[in-house]
C-alpha cells in the first residue's frame, strides 16, 4: 500500500530527512484520494505501508516505510 502525503497547515520541509522526522513525530499531513483527502498522521496508517512524503514546495518526494 502506498499513500502520498503532503505537509498540512502550510508547513514545508527542506529535506527528506526533515520531512521523515516530522512524520515520525506524528505531525499532521494531508492525505491523497486513498484517505479521502483528509488530515492524517503516523498512528492512523497501517504498519508496513509506504508513504510518499512531499517536501520542497511539493516538488520533491521521499518514500518512507511505516514501522511500529
Amino acid at each position: 500500500m502506498y499513500i502520498e502525503l503532503s505537509p498540512a497547515y502550510g508547513r514545508d520541509y527542506r529535506s527528506g530527512k526533515e520531512v521523515k522526522a516530522a512524520f515520525d513525530a506524528h505531525k499532521d499531513f494531508m492525505g491523497d484520494y486513498q484517505v479521502g483527502f483528509s488530515l492524517i498522521n503516523k498512528p492512523q496508517i497501517p504498519v508496513g505501508a509506504t508513504v510518499l512524503l512531499r517536501y520542497k514546495g511539493m516538488r520533491s518526494v521521499v518514500a518512507h516505510k511505516v514501522v511500529a
